[in-house]
């Protein structure tokens, strides 16, 4: 039999608690479940087959081409402090010329010759490998844009030991002249870093129900590679008339009402072509604010779906109870 899930990521409020910036009664008639998940990252692990917290930066390492086999790996996402609304928010950094991006990399590797920590690069970021395993837990990756620094804190207890080793190659990175010149011309320096996605593969690769993944965060499309997932495109399923069996898909964004109601109104043909199959829907909601997930799962005989037929071009009405 057909299933489906959809993971709605972006999605971290219940209508009654957030009405109008979230989807207003979208669940239907099923089975509801409240499962307990701390990040994004430990129910995308859990979806795929992992015991735990899907290690992002591993995968995406090995998806450049970087050997992490037996090695821990936490990745450091290059990042300037911005003001927004009166305060300093993270926000993503673009990267530097080659020639300024090796000068700095190479210098950052010879610093740390003398300590525990290898250093690897990547087209975007940087890599840390460990032979062993810190005690660490980074924030959730779906919750980091456009918030201040100190609601960012790595924990765990190894983390101050991280934060001295982080600050101290922040700092070494800060009075290099690659970026004592970048900071000459008034543009950010290149050495902020936002560490995430900490862990380690495991010996064996999970086995998982899902035969395709369609997603857009890089760390899922490298977790699909790494298990032979097939990719499929968000874009092409939304104009198909008929869903693949067994797809894992991630929807992400913000979940504003009106992208909304438009994208499950373009889905409504393929919805009703599964239901007709008698396939099996799971819908997620990303990590709710008081903590944990809900999972819907609905079966054709529940007679529900997303959205009714739009009344009008570009309007939607909201699915039933």
């Amino acid at each position: 039999m057909a299933d489906v899930c959809l993971w709605l990521s972006g999605l971290h409020g219940m209508p009654e608690e957030d009405l109008g910036a979230v989807l207003p009664r979208y669940w239907g008639r099923g089975q509801r479940t409240r499962l307990v998940a701390e990040s994004s990252l430990e129910v995308a692990g859990r979806l795929l087959g992992f015991a735990g917290a899907l290690p992002a930066a591993a995968l995406l390492a090995e998806a450049e081409g970087i050997n992490t086999a037996g090695h821990w790996v936490i990745a450091l996402e290059p990042v300037a402090f911005r003001g927004q609304a009166g305060r300093a928010v993270l926000q993503p950094l673009p990267g530097l010329e080659e020639s300024d991006a090796v000068a700095l990399f190479d210098a950052a590797v010879e610093f740390l010759a003398e300590t525990p920590w290898i250093l690897k690069r990547g087209a975007r970021r940087w890599y840390v490998l460990s032979s062993t395993s810190p005690d660490l837990h980074c924030p959730d990756p779906e919750q980091v844009w456009g918030r201040e620094p100190l609601a960012l804190q790595v924990t765990g207890a190894d983390a101050r030991r991280w934060n001295a080793f982080l600050n101290e190659l922040q700092m070494f990175l800060a009075a290099h002249p690659v970026n004592q010149d970048i900071h000459a011309v008034g543009m950010e320096s290149w050495c902020l870093f936002w560490a995430w996605g900490e862990g380690c593969l495991p010996e064996q690769r999970p086995l998982t129900k899902w035969q395709s993944l369609a997603a857009e965060a890089d760390y899922l499309q490298a977790a699909a590679a790494w298990l032979g997932l097939p990719l499929a495109y968000p874009k092409a399923l939304q104009a198909a008339g008929k869903l693949p069996d067994n797809l894992l898909w991630v929807w992400s964004g913000a979940w504003l009402y009106p992208d909304a109601a438009k994208s499950f109104a373009a889905l409504h043909p393929a919805l009703q072509n599964f239901w007709r199959r008698g396939g099996t829907l799971q819908c997620l909601t990303g990590v709710l604010a008081h903590g944990g997930v809900e999972r819907l799962t609905l079966r054709s005989a529940d007679r529900w779906r997303f959205w009714r037929r739009p009344a009008r071009p570009g309007h939607a009405l909201p699915g039933v109870w």
